[in-house]
């Protein structure tokens, strides 16, 4: 399949030196085309297929490849993905018989009603009573009804007895028994098909069209001239390089087009935020931190008290934390532990604090929760490094699931992730703090960072970090970080000149940043698409 040359190959002694130039094909190839002569219009490929009896794959794959690959093209496609809207018998029958709405809406008309109890309504229409109350609830929305329940008989009446055609019945309209193509429908009744499949009136099925024309070359063919090529040679064998058979048969092999793309392989692949979790995780191993891990149901102690929060601060409260009711209440840690503690809210302790003042409730710190933060099992481990006496310095991280009772939205989660890291050390300094942040946050892909001077409930001095995103051309805040206040330290044996180095971030914050995603649920909702497109690093 290919225009032979007006010249012979000097490799080709036994071909005419005059040959005229001579175009063959398949014999399927050479039937499209001549149906494309006929036609004189592009087609869909798929019509295409129905026209000349081929299959749809035989025709995309022989003969529209032959004739895309010859020089020049004889036929060209153009790809467009469209969504076929499929009715279903409900839409059928209301194509001939209206919607719920307009078969109510004309009862009362053509009955000449202008009010009717809902129950006598309901009784003298022949219809079932889940679409009567669908019709009833569209034909209000559209206006052309109201109900009213000011009296003991709720009562229907009728507001707009034109009642104009609705956009949903004009994009019914278009269906007759068929299917119809949303892109090919005028915008205004676009908006409508979300309607329609909430209904569940019709299902949707994407696909992409093929539009199939003839280019220039190919209109001006002289079909009478075209010849039938003879059995294509599919690959080239040893033995004909051997004996120089290649050399008469080359015509016949079959040609590759090498500049295409070759398909898309959508391999099983790790999730993002399992890559970037990990990723996380290298990073600090890499600095020489070990990983720690605590429970998600936690007791307010390690959650609250231990952290130096009060006990009647208002983030503790049902609408920001996750309470359990069985169990509800959690066993105590040691009670020199507690008693440190106690005394540190009371009367700053041994922190030359003053303390919140108050009386310290040990029911209240016994709480079962979800944790709010993973800071809680920070403190867990920070009570054992002065206990056993362990070497300084001491670097663990933790990244790990924690609750807020939030609204979900585009930005917030009841569940994500946290990252943290800590190190214990002898007079340890804001200096050494910024060293790790500026390490860890630029191995996570952030070469631009500052930080400020910041406010955080149980560090200080506190500082925040915000971080550049290229991509976006935006400076984005990634999260805290600080010294261990004394009240938090002290209690747990942790003294000056020994101090405690800590940050965090909400992970999902990076991951959208990194991801490149405007909707945190995404995250986990895990648009396929999505997830058939990123790449994998």
């Amino acid at each position: 399949m290919r225009l032979s040359q007006n010249k012979r190959s000097r490799a080709s002694p036994n071909r005419s030196e005059n040959r005229m130039t001579q175009l063959s094909v398949k014999e399927t190839s050479l039937h499209v085309l001549k149906e494309l002569l006929k036609l004189k219009k592009p087609i869909e490929a798929r019509e295409l297929a129905k026209i000349t009896g081929l299959e749809y794959e035989i025709l995309m794959t022989q003969a529209i490849h032959e004739l895309r690959i010859l020089q020049p093209p004889l036929v060209e496609f153009e790809e467009k993905d469209v969504t076929e809207l499929i009715p279903t018998k409900e839409l059928n029958d209301y194509v001939k018989n209206g919607l719920p709405e307009r078969q109510l809406v004309n009862y009362l008309v053509d009955n000449s009603f202008d009010e009717i109890s809902l129950e006598e309504f309901q009784s003298l229409v022949e219809m079932d009573k889940r679409f009567f109350f669908i019709g009833l609830a569209n034909a209000k929305k559209n206006r052309w009804l109201m109900q009213s329940d000011a009296t003991a008989t709720p009562t229907v009446y009728i507001q707009n007895k034109d009642a104009p055609v609705s956009d949903i019945e004009k994009l019914i309209g278009k269906f007759n028994k068929k299917s119809i193509i949303q892109e090919e429908l005028p915008s205004d009744l676009q908006k409508e098909v979300g309607n329609l499949l909430k209904r569940k009136l019709a299902t949707k099925k994407s696909y992409t069209n093929r539009i199939i024309s003839l280019t220039k070359a190919g209109k001006a063919v002289d079909i009478s001239t075209v010849g039938i090529s003879g059995e294509e040679i599919p690959r080239l064998t040893p033995e004909m390089l051997a004996d120089g058979t290649w050399r008469e048969n080359i015509d016949r092999l079959k040609k590759f087009e090498v500049e295409n793309a070759g398909p898309k392989l959508y391999a099983g692949k790790l999730h993002p935020m399992t890559i970037l979790i990990n990723k996380a995780r290298e990073i600090f191993l890499s600095m020489g931190f070990t990983e720690i891990k605590g429970p998600m149901v936690e007791s307010a102690f390690y959650n609250f008290d231990a952290l130096f929060q009060p006990q009647d601060h208002p983030a503790r409260e049902m609408h920001d934390t996750f309470y359990l009711r069985n169990p509800s209440k959690t066993k105590l840690p040691d009670k020199k532990l507690v008693k440190a503690i106690k005394d540190t809210h009371e009367n700053g302790g041994t922190s030359k604090s003053i303390g919140w003042g108050g009386k310290w409730s040990p029911e209240i710190a016994q709480k079962a929760m979800l944790r709010t933060h993973t800071t809680a099992t920070t403190i867990r481990r920070l009570s054992k490094i002065a206990k056993n006496k362990e070497k300084l310095p001491v670097k663990v991280f933790c990244v790990d699931h924690l609750f807020r009772n939030e609204s979900v939205d585009a930005t917030h989660l009841a569940e994500f992730m946290q990252v943290e890291g800590i190190v214990v050390g002898e007079n340890l300094t804001l200096a050494h703090l910024k060293g790790y942040l500026t390490e860890f946050f630029k191995k996570m892909g952030f070469d631009q960072l500052t930080m400020h001077p910041d406010f955080f409930p149980y560090t200080e001095p506190s500082l925040g970090v915000t971080v550049y995103v290229e991509s976006l051309g935006k400076w984005h805040e990634m999260g805290g970080s600080g010294i261990f206040r004394p009240e938090v330290t002290y209690p747990l044996g942790i003294k000056e000149p020994v101090r405690v180095l800590a940050w965090g971030l909400g992970f999902e914050r990076a991951a959208m940043l990194t991801l490149q995603r405007d909707d945190i649920r995404d995250l986990y909702r895990s648009p396929l698409k999505w997830l058939k497109e990123i790449k994998y690093n």
